[in-house]
């Protein structure tokens, strides 16, 4: 299937855009600058009300903090939500909570002590850049972006929350988006590299490649990177050379095998050139890098597919379309695998979906065809298949239409 290749994340950028997140959400960050708003404003409210025997919060706090950073995450969760359960009130420890749970890999927990300090400070972009990161760590890149684009309404001089958001928004497929999102900034600060990875790749998977390359002159004076290799690789890619993408990409990856985004790209490339094999084991490897990775899922599972590893593919394509529900292209897939299985009823709610929002897609309504005959429509079957054959003469006429 045709889509824009992406670079997954910020490429470069994303190591910058982690440290920096990172820096804005550790717990000696919250120990420090909030806890003195924080532990002040809950020990003067409640002065003289505490009970005779019970511990003090502070001390409560500060053990719990002290566990924090030498690792021992478990403990801290169980000291904070002491504290909360006598004082729900305090925001410092419902954030260091987020963040302790967060690191345990318990979002939907974090996602809780985030939303409820929020209530008690709505204003707070800092809060709202952490639950965005607790969204972002589940997969759920829809619900990080509304997150910081809130924090950004709140403190647009934010560079954690413009990464995070550029990156959120080119996961999600959103390019124009993105680009809008980092031409200002692209313009306001030209050493800034992250930005320029990101306008880079964002304009290339837009289609705006002339513009691209651009943004990789300007990346070029820093020299032959392998990140400047990565986007000149997206270019060729989207100009449709496939083979000298491939060659370019092949660079890159031999300079840092870790770079985000491309053994992915690298998978696209070899599929262009007819590499199905060589592919497959790019896209595999670009899955066990980044599990939220649209690109590398659809990819591999799709691939997985048309081999007849059905089982094998569905993981991989119900992740992908979870990752980017509005997909035509993953809901198609999705349910095509369906329609193999078995699963019918999945496979038409899919199917008709695709096919009403993309009409003059030829393969939906081969899928369609073959489920209407299996549920004995033989009607709807039929009217499927002439379909088929117009949307064929279209094809000899006009050539073959794109993919959603």
């Amino acid at each position: 299937m045709h889509e824009v290749p992406r670079l997954g994340a910020l490429t470069a950028a994303q190591a910058v855009i982690l440290t920096r997140v990172a820096s804005s959400v550790t717990a000696k960050f919250w120990s420090t600058a909030r806890l003195g708003w924080s532990a002040a404003f809950f020990i003067l409210a409640l002065a003289g009300a505490r009970p005779a025997h019970a511990q003090d919060p502070q001390q409560l706090f500060q053990q719990a903090d002290e566990a924090q950073q030498r690792g021992d995450t478990e403990l801290a969760v169980h000291k904070y939500r002491e504290i909360i359960g006598l004082h729900p009130e305090m925001i410092a420890a419902r954030a260091n909570l987020g963040i302790a749970l967060v690191t345990l890999g318990r979002f939907d927990e974090a996602i809780e002590q985030y939303r409820a300090a929020l209530k008690l400070a709505p204003g707070d972009p800092i809060l709202h850049l952490d639950l965005a990161l607790a969204w972002y760590k589940q997969g759920d890149f829809g619900s990080a972006v509304a997150e910081l684009e809130k924090a950004r309404r709140l403190q647009p001089d934010n560079r954690q929350a413009l990464y995070l958001l550029a990156d959120c928004y080119l996961r999600l497929g959103k390019n124009a988006e993105a680009v809008k999102l980092l031409e200002p900034a692209y313009q306001a600060h030209p050493d800034d590299r992250a930005v320029d990875y990101a306008l880079g790749t964002a304009l290339i998977r837009d289609g705006q490649v002339k513009k691209g390359e651009q943004v990789i002159d300007r990346i070029l004076k820093d020299g032959d990177t392998a990140q400047a290799n990565l986007l000149l690789g997206a270019a060729k890619l989207t100009a449709g050379d496939g083979k000298g993408a491939a060659e370019t990409i092949r660079l890159a990856l031999d300079r840092d095998p870790q770079l985000p985004g491309g053994w992915s790209l690298y998978g696209r490339a070899l599929v262009k050139g007819g590499d199905n094999e060589g592919a497959k084991t790019a896209f595999e490897r670009a899955v066990q890098a980044d599990s939220n990775d649209f690109d590398a899922n659809f990819h591999y599972g799709r691939l997985l597919r048309l081999r007849g590893d059905n089982a094998r593919a569905a993981p991989y394509l119900g992740r992908a379309l979870r990752l980017r529900p509005e997909s035509l292209s993953a809901r198609f897939q999705v349910g095509a695998l369906n329609l193999a299985l078995g699963k019918l009823d999945s496979a038409q709610k899919d199917l008709e979906q695709v096919a009403r929002e993309s009409p003059d897609f030829q393969e939906v309504h081969v899928q369609l065809a073959a489920l209407y005959y299996r549920l004995n429509r033989k009607e709807d079957g039929e009217r499927e298949r002439q379909i088929v054959l117009r949307l064929n003469q279209k094809a000899r006429q006009e050539g073959p239409q794109p993919e959603p």
